[in-house]
């Protein structure tokens, strides 16, 4: 079956094109956005191969996202194969354009990006890298928290870099634009585990993994739980009942 992906553009990206033709950097536009395009497709194809759909790729002046039509309670080691897959392919390119190119601004450029994208911060790579890592050894919203924590200090000594070293506006304003993005994912933490909850309930997930929770909020990812002796379904499915009735 032939797979078409669907690019988007934010409008914020081509407001950025704009600033950048008029600034005569072009050139210096064109090697990052090959980076930051190949980088998303190493996202999507490994995603694609692990039998996940992409919904579309959306680029903005920064960077990109690649969406998937998935669940909460998907693989953990599926979703980490689709991360790393990104810098992967990223550092592939890197090398075959270096090969060609002879500039020296395209290392500055692919470490600036590379290493920027694996800060442990939500909304980047590595934020959700070590999400998934933690969820390996936490439960889903203790996870959550952890990382919400360590993302807010990374943004605050960003913060801080960007006060000591005034002339970075670029990292000044892509770490607003983060913390936001930050802001945002703990508003529907709320929301994203209550869709966690759900698919428990309407779908059967083969987890090879048992677990006994202490309650409705102590649930893992790749985990099948017992909850005050009762199966995780049978509990779920009490628990909508109460939640119908109040």
């Amino acid at each position: 079956m032939k797979t078409i992906l669907k690019i988007k553009f934010d409008f914020t990206f081509y407001l950025f094109l704009l600033l950048v033709l008029s600034l005569g950097m072009f050139k210096e536009f064109t090697f990052i956005f090959i980076l930051l395009f190949f980088h998303e497709l190493g996202h999507a194809y490994m995603g694609i191969l692990l039998k996940w759909k992409v919904l579309n790729i959306t680029f903005y002046p920064y960077g990109g996202r690649t969406l998937f039509d998935t669940k909460e309670n998907s693989s953990l080691n599926k979703e980490i194969l689709i991360i790393l897959a990104g810098p992967l392919v990223q550092i592939i390119t890197y090398i075959i354009l270096s090969y060609f190119f002879k500039y020296s601004y395209i290392r500055t450029y692919h470490l600036t990006i590379l290493i920027f994208n694996l800060l442990p911060i939500l909304s980047l790579d590595g934020g959700r890298l070590l999400n998934l890592i933690l969820n390996k050894f936490f439960n889903y919203l203790k996870s959550f928290y952890i990382t919400f924590s360590v993302s807010i200090l990374t943004t605050i000594i960003l913060l801080m870099i960007c006060l000591f070293n005034y002339h970075n506006l670029n990292l000044f304003l892509m770490t607003i634009f983060l913390l936001f993005k930050i802001i945002k994912s703990f508003k529907d933490i709320k929301y994203c585990y209550e869709k966690f909850l759900l698919e428990r309930y309407l779908y059967d997930f083969t987890f090879s993994k048992r677990k006994i929770g202490k309650d409705i909020y102590d649930l893992y990812k790749d985990c099948y739980h017992y909850i005050d002796f009762q199966d995780e379904k049978k509990y779920l499915e009490k628990f909508y009942r109460k939640d119908k009735k109040t």
